[in-house]
C-alpha cells in the first residue's frame, strides 16, 4: 500500500488508460478523484472502481475550460482535504484526421487544446495545493509520437504530445523547490481505447507487422504495465527524480 490515503486526480479518468491509472493508484491505497468530459464514461469507470473497494469521487470536467479546471481542483481540495498526486492522462488524437491535407484548423486547435492546454491548466492549479504542504506527484502522459515519427498519429498529435514533454520539463524545475514531483510517461502503442484500436486497425498487417518487428520485446503494451510506471512515479520510492520521461514501449525508441 505504497499510496495509503494518497488523493490522486486522474483526467481523463473515463477513459482506458484512465481508468487502468486509477485502478492500479486505487490497488495501492490512494482515494481516487475521477474525472472525465463523457458522464457516461465517467460513471462506468467509477463503479468499477468502487467494485474493488476504491475510495472514489467523479468530476465531469473539460480540461480545456481554465476556470472550469480551477473549480474542479478547487471542489476535489475541499472534498478530499487536499490534492496529493495528479495524472493528466486526458487527450488523445480526438478522432482527428491523421493526414497533413485533411487537417484544419479545428481539428489542430482540438488536439493542442486537449493534451497540451489541458495539461498545463490542470498542473497549474494543482500547483497551488501541492505548493503550501511541499508535497505533490505531478504524472504527465506523453507518447512514443511525441518522441519519435509514429504511423500510428497525425502532426497535430505528435506536436501537441512533445509539447507536454517540455512542458514537463519546465514545471519540474520551477516545482522542485517545492519538492513536488514532476514526470512524465510516453507510453508505446496500447490498444486501451476505441480510438486507438481505430487507428490501429487501419494500419494494413505489413504495417502492423513492421510495428510490431520494432518493439524488441516483439508485443504492444497492456494498460496494465503503463499504470505499473504511472504508480512508482506516483510513490516515494521516485522521490527523487523529476524532469524525466520513462518511455514504457518495450525497447521500440531507445534514448
Amino acid at each position: 500500500m505504497k499510496l495509503r490515503d494518497k488523493v490522486a486526480v486522474v483526467t481523463g479518468g473515463g477513459g482506458g488508460l484512465g481508468c487502468a491509472f486509477a485502478t492500479a493508484l486505487a490497488a495501492e491505497g490512494a482515494r481516487i478523484a475521477l474525472t472525465d468530459i463523457d458522464p457516461r464514461l465517467l460513471s462506468s469507470a467509477k463503479e468499477r472502481l468502487r467494485a474493488i473497494g476504491a475510495e472514489c469521487k467523479e468530476y465531469e470536467l473539460d480540461v480545456t475550460d481554465a476556470g472550469q479546471v480551477l473549480r474542479t481542483m478547487e471542489l476535489v481540495n475541499a472534498d478530499f482535504g487536499k490534492i496529493d498526486i495528479l495524472v493528466n492522462v486526458a487527450g488523445g488524437s480526438l478522432f482527428t484526421p491523421k493526414s497533413l491535407e485533411e487537417i484544419t484548423p479545428e481539428h489542430w486547435d482540438k488536439v493542442l487544446d486537449v493534451n497540451l492546454k489541458g495539461t498545463f491548466f490542470c498542473c497549474q492549479a494543482v500547483a497551488r495545493y501541492m505548493k503550501r504542504r511541499r508535497y505533490g506527484k505531478i504524472i504527465n502522459v506523453s507518447s512514443i509520437g511525441g518522441r519519435t515519427a509514429s504511423v500510428v498519429t497525425g502532426v497535430a498529435y505528435a506536436a501537441a504530445k512533445a509539447g507536454v514533454l517540455g512542458l514537463t520539463r519546465r514545471l519540474a524545475l520551477e516545482l522542485g523547490p517545492y519538492q513536488i514531483n514532476v514526470n512524465a510517461i510516453a507510453p508505446g502503442t496500447v490498444l486501451s481505447g476505441r480510438r486507438m484500436i481505430d487507428l490501429w486497425n487501419e494500419l494494413t498487417s505489413a504495417q502492423q507487422e513492421e510495428i510490431l518487428k520494432s518493439i524488441p520485446l516483439g508485443r504492444l503494451s497492456s494498460a496494465e504495465e503503463q499504470a505499473a510506471v504511472v504508480v512508482f512515479l506516483a510513490s516515494d520510492d521516485a522521490r527523487y527524480i523529476t524532469g524525466a520521461t520513462i518511455d514504457v514501449n518495450g525497447g521500440r525508441l531507445m534514448v
